[in-house]
C-alpha cells in the first residue's frame, strides 16, 4: 500500500511539472507530440479520480510525517533528472524551427528581405560578366552591381564569421574566392584582384555585424542557435555567442555606436561614392567639374533636393558661402572646401571617394593618371595628323616627283627635264589633240603607275583634257581616260608630245607607222624602226576592253601572243614591274 501511495503522488507531481515546463520553455517539440503529452496528463487525473475513495485516501496519507522525507528526496532525484534534461536541450545544437503553445505573433510581421544568392547568375557561368574599373582601380557601371551582389553570398559561404579578422584569411581560401569570382566575370589582372578581396572583406564585416546585432535580439540560446551559418561547427558558434554577448563586447561596441552617431550618413544605399561620381560625371558636360565636394553634398542630399537631416544642412549651407567666396576672391575651388567643411581627412581614408582610397594612393595615381591623359592626347594628335597625311597621300599618289629605288638597287642617275608644258596629241589619231599638262622626267627606269616608264616616253603630269574619253596610252587599275587622268601622272609616247614654246606643230612629228599584220600570223616591229622586226607571233583580238596584263588594251592596239624574239634587250610596248623586255614575254600575251 506504501508503494502505491508513492506511485500515485509521483504521477500527479509529474504531470503538474511538465505541463508548467512546457508553457514556459521554447523547444524543438512538434505541437502534435505536445497535444498527446496533454491528453496523457488528462487521463491520469481521470484514473486518480476513477479510482475508489479508499485508495484516494490512501493518497492523501502521502503528507503524513512519517513518508516526508522519502517523498523529498524523491522530489529532489525528479528535480535533477529534469534540471540535466533542460540543459541538454539548452545546448542542442540542431534546431531550425521554433514551435510554442501560443499561438504566433510574426504571422502579422511585416516580410524583409532576405540576404542575397544571385542563383540566376550561377545558372549560367560559361557568359563572363564585363565589369568596368576607375583609374583607381575601383569597380563601377552595371557589371559592378552583379559583383557585389555575388560577392556576398560567395565570401559568406567559404569564409566563417567565428575568423576573428579579414586579414587571417588563408591563401588557399583567396584562392578558392578569386577563382570563382573569375569564372563569372570578366576580372584578370592583379589591380582589380586586390579591389574585389578588399570588396570581399568589407562584405564579410558587414554581414558579421548584422549577425551580432541578431545574436544581441535574441531571447534565449534556442534562438540563439538557430541562427547558427551553416560553415560554423556547434562548438566554435557556443564560443562565438559567449563572445559577443559578454560585457566585455558591449562595451566595445557601444564605444563605436557613439561614433556612428556623430557621422552624417549618406543616400546612396548599395550605390556608393565612387557608382555615384561616375553616374554624375556621365551626366556633366565638364566631368572634371565634378568634384569631392559635389559628390559629398549630393550623397547627403535626398530624391526631392531636402539634406538628409539638420547637421547636413549645416554643413552643405557652410559649403556654399565657402565656394560662393572662393569665386569672389578668385581662389581656385578644389577638395580643399571639403575639408574646411568637415575638417582634415583621416591619414587612411579620403571622404567621398570610395574604399580605402589615401592620400599617398591618390597623389600616385593623379600622376600616372596625367602621365597617362597628356599620352592619350599626344597619341589623338599623332593619328589626326597621320589622317591628313594619309589623304594626301591619297591624292598626290601618282604624282611622285622623286625616283623610286628599289632596296637592293643602286642610285641610278636620271635625266629629267625641266617642268615645261606640252599637248598631248592622240597616240591612236596623228591630228588629235586630247589633253595638256607638263613634262616632269624622260628616265626610262621612272615609275609610273607601278610600271617603268621605258626609252620611248615621257613622264607627264596631265593639267586639263581637251579629248576627255581619249584613252591613255597605258591605262592604270584606277584610270583608262584622259578625263580620269587630269592632276595624276602618266606616261605618254615622245613623239606624240609637243612642247609649247618651240615652235613646232602636231604635223612636224613623226607618225607611228603602219604594221604589216597577216590573217593571224604576225611580224612585230621596232617602236621606234618600221623596218627592224623584233618579234614574230599570233595576234588574238583587237577589243579595245580586252585584258593585257590585267589592263584593258585601248584603241588601235592588238593583243599578241609572242612566238619569237628576233632583236634581245627590246623594250616593251607597256612595261610592267616583272616585265621591261620583250625576252620575258615569251609564250605570253603582250599588246
Amino acid at each position: 500500500m506504501g508503494g502505491k501511495r508513492k506511485k500515485g503522488g509521483k504521477k500527479g507531481n509529474k504531470k503538474s511539472k511538465t505541463v508548467d515546463k512546457e508553457v514556459e520553455f521554447v523547444c524543438t517539440v512538434k505541437p502534435r507530440q505536445q497535444t498527446e503529452q496533454e491528453q496523457d496528463g488528462d487521463e491520469s487525473e481521470h484514473d486518480v479520480q476513477d479510482q475508489p475513495q479508499e485508495v484516494q485516501d490512501q493518497q492523501q496519507d502521502v503528507h503524513d510525517p512519517e513518508h516526508d522525507g522519502d517523498h523529498e528526496k524523491e522530489q529532489e532525484k525528479e528535480h535533477d533528472q529534469e534540471r540535466q534534461q533542460e540543459q541538454q536541450v539548452s545546448n542542442e545544437p540542431e534546431g531550425e524551427i521554433e514551435h510554442t503553445l501560443e499561438p504566433e505573433v510574426g504571422s502579422c510581421r511585416k516580410r524583409k528581405r532576405g540576404p542575397t544568392m544571385m542563383r540566376d547568375l550561377a545558372k549560367d557561368p560559361n557568359t563572363r560578366v564585363h565589369v568596368d574599373f576607375t583609374f583607381m582601380g575601383e569597380a563601377y557601371g552595371p557589371g559592378s552591381v552583379k559583383l557585389s551582389s555575388y560577392l556576398g553570398p560567395l565570401v559568406r559561404e567559404h569564409v566563417p564569421v567565428t575568423l576573428e579578422t579579414w586579414k587571417k584569411i588563408t591563401e588557399e581560401v583567396k584562392t578558392v574566392l578569386w577563382k570563382s569570382v573569375q569564372a563569372r566575370f570578366e576580372v584578370d589582372e592583379e589591380y582589380q584582384r586586390v579591389a574585389v578581396l578588399k570588396q570581399m572583406g568589407a562584405l564579410w564585416r558587414s554581414s558579421k555585424s548584422r549577425l551580432v546585432t541578431q545574436i544581441n535580439e535574441a531571447e534565449n540560446n534556442q534562438q540563439r542557435m538557430n541562427l547558427r551559418p551553416k560553415n560554423v561547427p556547434p562548438v566554435e558558434w557556443r564560443k562565438f555567442v559567449k563572445l559577443k554577448t559578454s560585457q566585455e563586447f558591449k562595451v566595445l561596441s557601444d564605444s563605436y555606436k557613439e561614433r556612428r552617431r556623430k557621422q552624417i550618413p549618406h543616400t546612396c544605399s548599395r550605390k556608393g561614392m565612387v557608382r555615384l561620381a561616375e553616374e554624375m560625371k556621365n551626366s556633366s558636360e565638364d566631368p572634371s567639374e565634378v568634384s569631392r565636394l559635389k559628390v559629398w553634398v549630393k550623397s547627403r542630399t535626398r530624391k526631392d533636393g531636402t539634406p538628409i537631416n539638420t547637421n547636413a544642412a549645416e554643413k552643405i549651407q557652410k559649403a556654399a558661402e565657402i565656394a560662393t567666396g572662393a569665386k569672389q576672391t578668385g581662389k581656385n575651388e578644389d577638395e580643399d572646401t571639403l575639408i574646411q567643411v568637415l575638417g582634415p581627412d583621416n591619414p587612411g581614408r579620403m571622404r567621398a571617394m570610395g574604399r580605402n582610397v589615401s592620400k599617398t594612393k591618390l597623389a600616385c595615381f593623379n600622376v600616372n593618371h596625367k602621365s597617362i591623359s597628356e599620352m592619350q592626347e599626344k597619341q589623338l594628335h599623332l593619328q589626326k595628323k597621320v589622317n591628313e597625311l594619309q589623304s594626301e597621300l591619297a591624292i598626290v599618289k601618282n604624282q611622285r616627283e622623286d625616283n623610286e629605288v628599289g632596296e637592293n638597287s643602286a642610285a641610278r642617275s636620271v635625266n629629267k627635264i625641266s617642268q615645261k608644258r606640252c599637248l598631248l596629241i592622240d597616240w591612236a589619231d596623228e591630228e588629235g589633240n586630247v589633253g595638256e599638262g607638263c613634262i616632269l622626267s624622260s628616265d626610262p627606269n621612272d615609275i609610273v603607275n607601278d610600271s617603268r616608264l621605258g626609252p620611248s616616253d615621257l613622264k607627264v603630269l596631265v593639267e586639263a583634257a581637251t579629248e576627255p574619253e581619249a584613252f591613255l596610252w597605258r591605262p592604270a587599275s584606277n584610270m583608262c581616260t584622259i578625263k580620269e587622268a587630269v592632276g595624276h601622272i602618266i606616261a605618254w609616247p615622245k613623239n606624240k608630245c609637243v612642247e609649247l614654246g618651240l615652235g613646232l606643230d602636231p604635223e612636224d612629228i613623226a607618225p607611228l607607222g603602219s604594221r604589216a599584220t597577216s590573217l593571224n600570223k604576225c611580224k612585230l616591229l621596232d617602236l621606234s624602226d618600221d623596218d627592224v622586226v623584233v618579234g614574230e607571233g599570233r595576234w588574238q583580238t583587237k577589243e579595245a576592253k580586252a585584258l593585257v596584263n590585267g589592263l584593258p588594251l585601248g584603241p588601235k592596239a592588238v593583243k599578241v601572243f609572242l612566238d619569237v624574239v628576233h632583236e634581245q634587250g627590246t623594250y616593251l610596248w607597256r612595261l610592267t614591274m616583272d616585265l621591261a623586255y620583250l625576252e620575258d614575254c615569251v609564250h605570253s600575251f603582250i599588246s
